[in-house]
């Protein structure tokens, strides 16, 4: 496996970010699968792990729940609504720290190309 549970949960917030702050569970593995394609068609992440569910989805879900109990970026089920996953404010400001890495990422990979 290329990407751990912890690896994914900076996409994961990113993706959820993207869909408003607030999303459907199945909207978001959707989303998460079509950036990650490439890695999660390897047979790996298809084996079916606890309740049958393919490996990639498992991992996102914990993810998911790691985001939520370590580092507070995540709602609660409770809070949400059950199936929906939504950021709290200090996940918003993740996401919005990673947005700006992102930019400042780009701008370095573009004058580096034009030099």
């Amino acid at each position: 496996k290329k990407y751990s549970q912890e690896d994914l949960i900076p996409l994961l917030v990113l993706v959820v970010n993207s869909l408003g702050g607030s999303a459907p569970k199945q909207k978001v593995d959707e989303q998460i699968y079509d950036l990650l394609n490439a890695e999660f068609s390897m047979d790996v992440y298809h084996e079916k792990v606890s309740h049958g569910v393919p490996r990639w989805q498992h991992d996102i879900a914990w993810a998911k729940e790691k985001a939520r109990q370590n580092y507070g970026y995540m709602k609660s089920a409770g809070e949400a609504g059950h199936g929906t996953w939504e950021l709290t404010e200090k996940g918003i400001e993740y996401a919005n720290k990673l947005i700006k890495k992102l930019e400042v990422s780009t701008r370095v990979i573009r004058r580096r190309k034009t030099v």
